[in-house]
């Protein structure tokens, strides 16, 4: 294997190229969705697990040609060539390694890569995917204060945008895949010999070639595909979108009773409450400790109570195996022989937790059926879910060239990023076999391509510093371009102390990301919210309950992302077009939230205010201060300690959680409809929302309702608003209109007759100062 975590990589000069035409085969999958593979195999193989779509709706409005010489081109509906490869030397070989050469254009920018932390935009730079564990695997000072690629998720994916055209190239190899974005390889910038800057270019040290090739052409087209390529999220449990508390050193009852008595006393709504390895009965997986539990039936009886209280628990499942003759795990696994194994064909032994420790070979499938027994097993204990860690995998200070796969028969390399993925497979079905109606959650370190079928993602063992919270919003966004749109940050930073500047900015940035979990090491000062003071636990915990809040909305992006693949978090450039007055392309610190909310915290230390670019095309109401702002604009913004800059899109109808949430329980049947709309807007607000009991598949079966509200200011200044029952199939919805129009009357329509409401004075607090609006009575549709 490759030497790691450096930039080296292999560079075209070192590769013959085939100037046939017939060195690449196209095949078009449907909807600009096309895979590049040799016509000659030259003996490559491809031992992917990945899940990947063989059709894709659509028609395709771009075509896709190699010319005699070999060149790829890539033309758009007018006939304009928008992508091409280097003449004459687009595929090449070196021995085993190959590697795809396209022309690089002034106008590029790249995004994507899955989990990467140098930039959000990645225009120079030359990068590898190799799963790692960081802790182990990089200086501490460099993991503290600057950029650690590769990280634990390999996505081999990215994104090239010219102005507002979007194309994407995803290298589906689970080997060392390399990328140069036209990088400089030399110093001497004068030498002709480099075609670096000319060209960019992808491969992998071996196998099949075996790329897809996206057209968008514009960005939310090109992210519906890429989701329907490696397959869409499944709708969670809506306690998975909640708050969650975890700690290394949470171990058993005593820590989860007191969670669970903290959380209520204060008011603080929290659904997860998580457990690290302490539980375990010495790091044993599958274990409870005897000290802390007493026994297994006592667990199960805690974790119901817990359940009936509201809080779920997650535990983390570590995929190592203690070698201890006894351990029924452990002699299971050797008398089933699903253990990966060394190159003298005996059990691999790594040395992380537990000691010595054998791993679950996920490549075959015995070894995932043996996990998911066990996890079933797991399940049935009362634990709520899976948290999947040392998945990369981690061996410890063991090198992992002697890890192999398949009874000994492949080599590392051939599987090693994608085993997070086998795992994640293995565990899911676990799940779904201890309760067959009921929605899993699994949270996953590593991943793969189409691990966003069977798991979310966090970022890993960040710091708790200002460079890794600047960090974040980068490295979600990036995450969720590659097609893993569940994802997030630990809030506060996992390792060192916490501060209590860093922990409130922290909850403001993260409060509204995709997933939002406090977790901290137990070598670090406490940061439970209420751990940093009394003014400090009562801005945590309104973000905290904001969260609650926006539940709804929050998971109505969650349900399109299962039917059609909508991003939820994104960049601003997903939608609002490049101009050159307003270049959005390498804004990092602001974000989407969803196609209604605008988010711009403040990420860097002692500041109290920020910029902020409101993209053109629509106005901007700030969530808080109350106010509209022009869009196409960049304002300064205050942002003391307890507000963040929020900001709701003109023409947008919100779905909120109606009344206080000083606890988690949300019924999906009861909500505040916020129209951002005033007597100026001109526009309609459409939007689509879905009730349903939040936990089951009861959904997929008709127990779901689903409205068509549409609204708009009449002539005469009020608010219309129509209602079109979709489907009914999870009882009448409860509704409070909120306005922030002046008008002060509502004329309903229905499917069955209209009716005028009175608006009357109604005020909320969000991310600053009190609101004022205007609220209808509650109504039943």
């Amino acid at each position: 294997m490759a030497l790691l975590y450096t930039d080296k990589i292999p560079h075209p000069a070192n590769f013959v190229f085939s100037g046939a035409k017939d060195a690449l085969a196209v095949t078009p999958l449907g909807g600009d969705v096309f895979r590049l593979r040799a016509r000659r195999g030259h003996g490559w193989r491809n031992p992917s697990q990945a899940k990947l779509a063989a059709r894709i709706e659509g028609a395709s409005t771009h075509g896709v040609t190699v010319l005699r010489d070999g060149t790829l081109r890539v033309k758009d509906a007018r006939g304009r060539v928008v992508l091409s490869s280097v003449p004459g030397a687009t595929l090449g070989r070196s021995g085993p390694a190959w590697l795809l050469q396209l022309r690089h254009e002034r106008d590029m920018q790249f995004y994507g890569l899955g989990e990467h932390s140098r930039d959000f935009e990645k225009s120079g730079q030359r990068v590898k995917f190799w799963n790692t564990d960081l802790i182990a695997d990089y200086p501490f000072d460099q993991i503290r204060h600057d950029h650690t690629n590769p990280m634990y998720v390999s996505v081999p994916w990215v994104i090239v945008k010219r102005g507002n055209f979007y194309a994407g190239i995803l290298v589906h190899h689970p080997g060392e895949v390399f990328m140069d974005l036209a990088s400089n390889f030399i110093w001497n910038a004068e030498d002709k010999a480099d075609l670096a800057r000319r060209s960019f270019y992808v491969g992998a040290p071996d196998g099949q070639p075996d790329v897809y090739l996206i057209i968008g052409p514009d960005l939310p087209a090109l992210t519906r595909k890429l989701q329907a390529l490696v397959g869409r999220t499944p709708l969670p449990p809506l306690w998975a979108l909640g708050y969650h508390q975890c700690r290394w050193g949470y171990a058993g009852p005593r820590h989860l009773n007191w969670l669970d008595r903290e959380m209520r006393r204060r008011g603080i709504p929290c659904d997860g409450l998580w457990l690290d390895i302490d539980y375990m009965d010495r790091y044993k997986v599958f274990t409870f400790s005897p000290r802390e539990w007493g026994s297994r039936a006592k667990a199960k009886r805690t974790l119901a109570a817990l359940r009936r209280r509201g809080r779920r628990v997650v535990a983390i499942l570590d995929p190592g195996v203690k070698v201890e003759r006894g351990y029924e795990a452990c002699d299971d696994g050797l008398k089933r022989d699903i253990f990966c194994r060394n190159r003298e064909g005996r059990p691999f032994v790594g040395f992380v937790w537990p000691g010595q420790t054998y791993f679950p070979d996920f490549s075959r499938a015995d070894g995932r059926a043996w996990w998911a027994r066990r996890v079933t097993d797991f399940a049935r204990s009362g634990m709520a879910g899976a948290w999947l860690d040392m998945n990369d995998p981690a061996t410890g200070m063991v090198t992992l060239e002697s890890m192999l796969f398949d009874r000994g028969r492949q080599p590392h390399e051939s599987y090693h990023n994608q085993y997070a993925l086998g795992m994640a497979q293995a565990s899911r079905a676990g799940f779904l076999a201890a309760r067959p109606d009921e929605r899993p959650f699994l949270l996953s370190r590593s991943a793969f391509i189409s691990s966003s079928r069977y798991t979310a993602v966090w970022t890993g063992d960040n710091m708790s510093n200002w460079h890794h919270l600047r960090m974040a919003i980068p490295v979600t966004l990036g995450l969720a371009l590659s097609g893993i749109p569940f994802n997030g940050a630990d809030a506060g930073g996992f390792a060192d102390d916490a501060s209590r500047e860093l922990i409130l900015a922290w909850y403001k940035a993260g409060f509204l990301f995709p997933f939002f979990r406090n977790h901290n090491s137990a070598l670090a000062r406490a940061q439970e919210p209420w751990t940093f003071g009394k003014s400090a636990e009562r801005i945590l915990a309104r973000y905290v309950r904001l969260r609650y809040k926006f539940l709804p909305y929050l998971y109505q992006l969650f349900v399109a992302q299962e039917q059609s693949g909508e991003a939820i978090l994104r960049p601003l450039f997903h939608d609002f077009a490049d101009r050159k007055a307003q270049s959005l392309g390498k804004i990092s610190d602001q974000f989407m939230v969803g196609p209604a909310l605008l988010h711009a915290p403040v990420v860097d230390q002692g500041k109290a205010a920020r910029a902020v670019v409101l993209p053109a095309g629509c106005r901007w109401f700030s969530l808080a201060d109350g106010r509209w702002h022009q869009g196409g604009q960049t304002l300064s913004v205050r942002a003391p300690e307890d507000t963040t800059p929020l900001f709701a899109r003109e023409g947008s109808l919100v779905p909120l959680r109606a009344g206080q949430t000083a606890d988690q329980t949300t019924d999906l049947r009861e909500i505040e409809l916020h129209v951002f709309l005033d007597e100026t807007t001109r526009r309609e607000a459409v939007g689509e929302y879905s009730a349903d009991d939040g936990a089951t598949f009861g959904y997929q079966r008709g127990r779901r309702t689903t409205v068509r509200f549409s609204a708009r200011i009449e002539r005469d200044g009020s608010l219309a608003l129509g209602v079109e029952k979709l489907r009914a199939g999870f009882g009448p919805l409860r509704v409070r209109v909120v306005s922030y129009a002046s008008a002060g009357r509502l004329t309903l329509a229905t499917a069955s007759d209209e009716r005028r409401l009175v608006l009357r004075p109604f005020s909320w607090q969000a991310t600053g100062r009190r609101l004022e609006a205007r609220a209808s009575a509650w109504f039943t549709v």
